[in-house]
Order: C-alpha cells, then sequence, then structure tokens
C-alpha cells in the first residue's frame, strides 16, 4: 500500500474487511510485545505459542511490526512489566470481557486476546 516509501513500511493488501478502530493490530501488538498474555487472563485466550506462530503473519501484513513489537517490548520494560500489565490490562476477564483475535478474522486457529480498554490502548501508545 503506497504512502510510506520515504521509511521503508510496506504494508501489504488485505482482502479482510476491517475494523475501523486500531485495535484489531494494537491489541496483538500488545500481547506479540509481552510474548504471552499474562496468567490471569490466560484461561480462554491464545497460547504463547500461537502467539509466537502468529508473529509471521503479522510481518507479512506490516514490514515494520518486528521494530514496533521490540519498541513496545522496550517501553513496557522501562515501564515495569507488572506495572504495564497492572495498569494497562483488563483486570480479569468473563464470558462478557470483551477480546479481539490475535490475527483478525483467524480466531480459531491463533485464539483470541483480551482487549484492552480504548483509552489504555491510546496509553500505551503514548509510552
Amino acid at each position: 500500500v503506497p504512502g510510506f516509501e520515504s521509511i521503508g513500511l510496506k504494508v501489504a493488501r488485505c482482502s479482510k474487511k476491517l475494523p475501523k478502530t486500531q485495535s484489531w493490530c494494537f491489541v496483538p501488538l500488545i500481547y506479540s510485545a509481552l510474548g504471552a498474555v499474562p496468567e490471569h487472563l490466560a484461561s480462554e485466550a491464545s497460547s504463547e505459542m500461537q502467539i509466537s506462530e502468529a508473529q509471521g503473519r503479522w510481518e507479512q501484513l506490516f514490514s515494520h511490526w518486528p521494530q514496533w513489537r521490540q519498541a513496545l517490548l522496550e517501553a513496557i520494560t522501562a515501564f515495569g512489566k507488572s506495572s504495564f500489565v497492572a495498569e494497562f490490562l483488563p483486570k480479569s476477564t468473563s464470558n462478557k470481557s470483551w477480546t479481539t483475535s490475535l490475527v483478525f478474522g483467524e480466531p480459531k486457529i491463533f485464539g483470541r486476546l483480551p482487549h484492552p480498554q480504548g483509552r489504555s490502548q491510546d496509553r500505551i501508545l503514548e509510552l
């Protein structure tokens, strides 16, 4: 997709109808940077293996995915991982909790992730 040539970013065309919010890609980026869903949220969530296996899909879609993941991991580490989890991620999950597919449109293959509130996602972007 054109528009980011000057910074070397390449975004692949996606045949799926994507949501208008950033959650479809940002929530997976958060958990990709963490490498796993925290234990208190993990009962119905994507496994560590699913998160690892999904990285190739994301890297095919966004050429800078590894750099974004690393930058977010560095911000999480600087903030403190346990503090990050406590401040930005859901406190618990239930049948009524919102989730996001680890890979948009493929929850049966890659599972689902606990969905942080939109304002928490915005604050994470500011780290």
